[in-house]
């Protein structure tokens, strides 16, 4: 399997800063971060509104070549990537036109499967780390993001079932009451794309204080739980804390496509996954489904492939092709919206305030656009137009 992490560094070279450009006097709100065409930088567009008479921006330039920059966590402003070369992960914050470097920490590992914030300044990091033994092994982190230092720093062995599947995807990670949750599977390679996952879904209790795994339940309706969300969003709380999450064994991800797309529950203050509740999204729509977010009011958006326009993996993110639908939590109804077909395998380019989703869109008109969707009348309108050179806008931060 692929292995993931934040945004490739190169601390002798850029230091995830930019050209100087001409600074524009804006308070930004948001950050989109756009793949570009041709050999022009990935940047970051920092605007102050959504909203299509928008003018106001600055254009960070992120490198000197067409690399994947887009593996980094945004919180309250502030930045924070994992380098594949040196294992040092380090915090940002914007400064004009800038990001600069504030503060960084040595790590074990130069990847990063999955993350959740134990508090407003405390962050759980998890590292599958592959080893001779075929131990199901993760090294979990917790980082205060505030002092930027390691609070704690632990390794968890997950037993696996089959000597078959003993490659570990540790996909989600809560923490409720002094225990940690994990929800985990277990892959193995196979011919052209490389991996397809078990039948099976786990998920550990364990005991914070001393490690020591409370319980394990099995789910074998789907598989592959989660994801990398430092790349896309896949689980989120309500407003009553109940936990929902999304397991994804679509081609781009679990490749065990046998099995459906589904949301599942963990309601607040239980260890156990609720096994009265599933919505079966691949039954609903006929096709996996990447990425789930929430919009309030029992309600979350979905974005969804469409198997009949893709030939394989290999041409899967440049085919205009995925929709997004709103998901009742409450009843299990489906509905699309009628958004412009989008491309690109993985994106975390959805929010939401009281009154409309925005998505920022790659149309096959090759026209780059955050798109409005209100909740209550259920109108789509067109939000602000991004620059001409994106190819591909992978990410939509909400900065405040």
């Amino acid at each position: 399997m692929r292995a993931l992490v934040f945004l490739s560094f190169f601390i002798s070279i850029f230091l995830f800063s930019c050209n100087q450009i001409t600074e524009q006097n804006i308070d930004p709100n948001f950050v989109l971060c756009l793949f570009n065409k041709e050999e022009t930088p990935t940047s970051f567009l920092l605007v102050e509104s959504l909203d299509e008479d928008e003018d106001a921006s600055i254009q960070i330039p992120l490198s000197t070549s067409r690399i994947g920059e887009r593996e980094y966590l945004q919180k309250k402003g502030s930045f924070y990537r994992l380098s594949d070369n040196s294992s040092v992960f380090t915090k940002y914050q914007l400064q004009g036109a800038s990001l600069i470097p504030v503060d960084s920490l040595q790590l074990r590992n130069n990847n990063i499967e999955t993350v959740s914030w134990k508090d407003e300044e405390n962050l759980l990091a998890v590292c599958r780390e592959d080893i001779a033994e075929k131990k199901s092994q993760a090294r979990v982190y917790q980082i205060n993001v505030k002092e930027m230092k390691i609070v704690r720093e632990d390794t968890i062995i997950l037993p696996h079932a089959t000597d078959e599947f003993w490659a570990l995807h540790v996909g989600l990670v809560d923490f409720d009451k002094g225990d940690l949750w994990l929800a985990y599977s277990f892959f193995k390679s196979k011919g052209k794309y490389g991996h397809t996952t078990s039948d099976t879904t786990y998920y550990a209790t364990i005991n914070y204080g001393n490690l020591e795994i409370r319980n394990v339940q099995k789910e074998t309706r789907s598989t592959y739980p989660g994801g990398y969300n430092i790349i896309q969003s896949y689980s989120f709380k309500d407003e009553i804390g109940d936990y929902y999450f999304m397991t994804n064994p679509g081609i781009a991800l679990g490749n065990n496509v046998k099995l459906p797309t589904a949301i599942f529950r963990k309601k607040k203050g239980q260890h156990l996954v609720d096994a009265t509740y599933m919505i079966n999204i691949s039954d609903a729509i006929g096709n996996h489904a990447y990425g789930m977010w929430y919009v309030g009011d029992g309600k979350a958006v979905i974005r969804n492939e469409q198997k009949n326009l893709y030939t394989d993996f290999s041409n899967f993110h440049s085919v205009y092709q995925f929709e997004y639908r709103v998901v009742d939590l409450k009843t299990g109804a489906i509905e699309k919206i009628n958004f412009p077909l989008d491309k690109g395998t993985q994106k975390e380019n959805v929010w939401s305030d009281d009154q409309y989703i925005y998505v920022a869109i790659d149309d096959s008109n090759d026209e780059h656009r955050v798109w409005k969707y209100n909740l209550k009348t259920k109108e789509v309108s067109k939000g602000i137009k991004l620059p001409n050179t994106t190819n591909y806008t992978v990410r939509l931060d909400y900065l405040k």
